[in-house]
């Protein structure tokens, strides 16, 4: 893996912190981006890549969970996740998005659910040939979901 342009260098982080907070292991990622190991673990590092992975965006079916675990815990006599009150306003708050931003959403939630898997293909590959493989159908799985959400995100917001 040679060197790269400061662009081409930019993309690749930026590409490599997505997969990582997105749960990829490091020689994943150095196989998706074409970067040697140590230098994604240099970008992990400076850029505080397991912050942001910590921080990152809570999936919808998690909201959703939390909400109706927490009506459970409350129907039970137990003490909820969450108040109540705090469970109504994500419910309403969420009720409130346009239909467009709740489809973006459950496709974002889809295709995230579909990257996680294809990424356990990858990481349970045995031979280097099925690991090739997986990582193909990932990359081309991913320029296209990436192509859709994106299109869907600016038809979205330009609504």
């Amino acid at each position: 893996m040679g060197k790269f342009t400061k662009i081409q260098a930019e993309k690749k982080r930026q590409y490599g912190k997505s997969l990582y907070i997105k749960g990829f292991d490091l020689p994943t990622i150095s196989d998706i981006i074409g970067a040697a190991e140590t230098t994604i673990k240099k970008w992990r590092d400076a850029d505080k890549w397991e912050d942001a992975r910590n921080s990152s965006f809570i999936a919808l079916s998690e909201l959703r969970n939390t909400i109706l675990q927490s009506f459970i815990d409350l129907k039970d006599g137990k003490k909820p996740k969450i108040k109540p009150d705090e469970a109504s306003k994500y419910a309403a708050a969420f009720e409130r998005l346009s239909d467009k931003k709740k489809i973006l959403s459950y496709m974002y939630e889809a295709f995230e659910m579909l990257t996680h898997e294809l990424t356990k293909d990858i990481q349970d590959a045995v031979t280097k040939k099925e690991k090739e493989l997986a990582l193909e159908v990932l990359k081309r799985a991913r320029t296209k979901t990436d192509t859709i959400i994106t299109k869907l995100t600016n038809e979205t917001l330009n609504d």
